[in-house]
């Protein structure tokens, strides 16, 4: 039976309620986690309200208005108290950011629903209207949560983001259980609370520039400095990156290559703005661009042959057999790029370790090998 969510609600906005909530919230099993933040103008994204429940009480915690958040960092870091999310990527990113760390142990509904048969990245209202045929209000969805006060219908808005969250982790959980795949999860779990993922390399920045290997090896390189030196600009003024420098402008001054002022200004993409206070650091990025080996960044994305066609091919069939059987959605399985990745002969996937590789990695790969070996065959018995 599934139990009723979680009904008292308090709005904490003081240090000495934090540490009373936080202290009852340490002695539970497990608690849902829930965050409001907002990064539209910034890099980083900004903590604005964390709520938290357990199956009795609910408490928003309001982050801007408490200057000592210890005891709810020492909560969330607590590894005797299990944390529930739903899609947690940006909560932990975010919560990561504020405190330095990834919360852990956690356990995501986002990721734990295909398991028990729903589908792969399924959005909370969805879920929640599937699991507990209830139907959540989607008018908040774009509040702005750093304005205080928060209207009360926000408030009730974010409290049910972790009031049936709480009841769908028992729900979840004891289906798990019943079919004995909750253990399945502990990888995928301890993947997301690596906070290593959540580094920042601004040397790898020209990943996020699409058509990146349209560029001459040499503007390759000038287009890595660019992106470098954006990504480190952003960081340090806390700004969006394209506030900083517009994609467009990156792969522009890539290909121009501008040697002075002049040649930079006759880039259309680069407004005057940006040309006047950033111009000589955009320079010397280009420069230093042009003195290194005219080198390829990567090797650059290739199209599939005929006959890697038809081993994906072979691959998505037996992942879509083996999804009916199990009943987990292929896509929570594996995706096609996956799939061409094991045709291409990469073996270090998720695909091929852990409960993928029982509910389809090792048929899908043997498919595809059988398809390969089939085509050779016929291939040497037309010559």
């Amino acid at each position: 039976m599934i139990p009723k969510p979680p009904e008292h609600v308090a709005t904490i906005t003081d240090a000495d309620t934090l540490r009373t909530f936080t202290q009852r919230m340490r002695e539970r099993d497990w608690i849902a986690v829930d965050t409001e933040f907002l990064r539209e103008r910034t890099y980083y994204p900004k903590l604005c309200l964390v709520q938290i429940a357990d199956s009795e009480e609910i408490g928003l915690i309001d982050v801007i208005a408490i200057n000592e958040l210890s005891p709810l960092a020492d909560l969330l870091y607590d590894h005797s108290v299990l944390k529930i999310f739903h899609s947690a990527e940006q909560d932990l990113e975010v919560l990561n950011q504020r405190f330095g760390g990834v919360p852990a142990p956690i356990f995501d509904s986002q990721v734990a629903a295909p398991l028990v048969g729903y589908d792969d990245q399924m959005g909370y209202a969805r879920l929640i209207s599937g699991l507990l045929h209830v139907d959540l209000d989607k008018a908040h969805t774009r509040t702005d949560w750093s304005k205080r006060p928060l209207p009360p219908a926000a408030l009730d808005y974010a409290a049910d983001d972790v009031r049936y969250l709480a009841v769908a982790y028992i729900a979840l959980r004891d289906e798990l259980v019943a079919r004995e795949r909750l253990d399945w999860l502990t990888p995928d779990f301890e993947h997301l609370a690596d906070a290593t993922r959540f580094d920042i390399d601004p040397w790898q920045a020209w990943r996020r520039l699409r058509h990146w290997h349209r560029l001459k090896p040499t503007q390759q390189q000038i287009l890595a400095e660019l992106a470098a030196w954006r990504e480190r600009e952003a960081m340090t003024a806390d700004r969006p990156r394209k506030w900083i420098l517009s994609d467009d402008a990156i792969m522009d001054i890539a290909r121009g290559a501008p040697a002075d002022s002049q040649a930079l200004a006759a880039i259309d993409t680069v407004a005057p703005k940006t040309a006047g206070r950033h111009g000589q650091a955009l320079l010397d990025a280009a420069a230093r661009g042009l003195e290194k080996p005219a080198t390829p960044l990567a090797a650059p994305p290739t199209r599939p042959d005929g006959r890697e066609k038809r081993l994906v091919k072979a691959g998505m069939a037996r992942l879509e057999e083996c999804a009916a059987t199990t009943g987990i959605a292929a896509s929570a399985i594996a995706s096609r790029k996956a799939i061409a990745a094991l045709v291409a002969g990469e073996r270090d996937t998720r695909l091929l370790t852990g409960w993928r590789h029982h509910a389809a990695g090792g048929e899908v790969l043997a498919a595809i090998e059988q398809a390969a070996a089939d085509e050779d065959a016929a291939g040497s018995g037309n010559n």
